[in-house]
């Protein structure tokens, strides 16, 4: 089990893009998943203020790497809380593995054979869309 640590590494430490690590991705970003349990916390500004929620990524998680430090950690992002607040942050490297065989949408979104209605306009307090990758 990891806990985030958000003062992880030095600002002066070289980043790479995970495309230059990864090219044969063909993007910008890299699908991976979580290889162990990860917690924290993050401050989330709403209508009625700022609050800290506590998020869990379990082993099985998809993510995305974003890129690469020097010292060996790795940029990761994924939907943690409720599916609508991102975590966006720096990680060490033993968390996480690329998925090879994750199809990814526009914007990042990770989709599977069994993500409901995939592509198909969803009514949730207002039309939205389901990313079209399924």
């Amino acid at each position: 089990m990891y806990r985030y640590d958000p003062k992880l590494g030095s600002a002066r430490d070289k980043y790479t893009r995970a495309d230059f690590i990864h090219p044969n991705a063909r993007q910008p970003e890299v699908p991976a998943v979580f290889v162990a349990v990860v917690e924290g916390e993050t401050i989330i500004n709403t209508m009625w203020g700022s609050r800290r929620v506590a998020w869990r990524a379990e082993p099985g998680t998809p993510c995305i790497i974003q890129g690469y430090w020097d010292d060996g950690t790795v940029h990761l992002r994924w939907p943690a809380i409720g599916g609508h607040y991102s975590v966006d942050g720096r990680f060490p490297a033993w968390v996480v593995t690329v998925d090879e065989g994750a199809i990814m949408a526009g914007g990042g979104a990770s989709c599977t054979p069994t993500t409901p209605r995939c592509g198909v306009p969803v009514r949730r307090r207002g039309w939205s869309w389901r990313p079209s990758c399924c």
